[in-house]
């Protein structure tokens, strides 16, 4: 994505002598959670992750983002520190804005309005996730899932542990699951795939996680 074409630019442009562009391969971590870390960065192209690795060794998956998102350490600046690494999940470039800049674009009201609508989003987006873990079960979430992300009834996933990041849920515990809806016949599991047997049943069973995740059309909304 060329810069002129961001929605930030007309914003940014005056500053970008002071803006370096950045480059990741897969598999890099742009900033690891014990760096002292104060660059904000905006996703031209590309995925990220942002994890969290707790003191007994497991993984929780927080945020994915991709294009026209902002990452960082960006909790500092609601005066929380979470504690998470950002890693790229495939080739990426990103607009590095180091923290004098930032400071210089928060004093236009404009461009701090998109900054933090567009990262509130993002941590509402992450609520939700928590309140869908507490809600429903791990069975109805799963299905959701599947059939959110399935192509032609086929959903193919890299390995079991990078599943276990998504949700997040132990290997154990996904096991579980897949061998209960694989014993109702809803589902098969082949290598790493799983092929839906029986959708209707995997819809009644998802019902409520999909009335929860249905979009707002509300015309309340930010015109942003």
């Amino acid at each position: 994505m060329k810069i002129d074409n961001i929605y930030i630019y007309d914003y940014i442009k005056e500053y970008l002598h002071e803006i370096t562009v950045v480059n990741y391969k897969k598999g890099q971590y742009i900033t690891r959670s014990d760096e002292p870390f104060t660059e904000v960065f905006f996703i031209l192209d590309g995925n990220v992750k942002v994890e969290c690795l707790t003191e007994y060794g497991k993984i929780l998956l927080v945020d994915e983002l991709s294009n026209n998102e902002f990452v960082g350490k960006i909790s500092y600046m609601y005066e929380q520190g979470l504690f998470c690494d950002i890693k790229a999940t495939s080739d990426a470039s990103l607009l590095k804005i180091n923290k004098n800049t930032f400071d210089k674009l928060q004093g236009k009201s404009e461009f701090l309005n998109i900054f933090l609508y567009r990262t509130s989003k993002r941590i509402y987006y992450m609520y939700k996730k928590l309140m869908m873990k507490n809600l429903f079960s791990l069975e109805e979430i799963f299905a959701f899932y599947l059939l959110k992300n399935s192509e032609h009834d086929t959903f193919k996933f890299k390995n079991i542990s990078a599943l276990c990041s998504i949700f997040p849920i132990s290997r154990k515990g996904l096991y579980n699951v897949i061998n209960t809806l694989v014993k109702k016949n809803f589902i098969r599991k082949d290598k790493n795939s799983i092929i839906i047997i029986n959708k209707k049943q995997l819809l009644e069973l998802s019902m409520h996680v999909r009335a929860f995740n249905r979009i707002n059309d509300s015309k309340i909304k930010f015109n942003i």
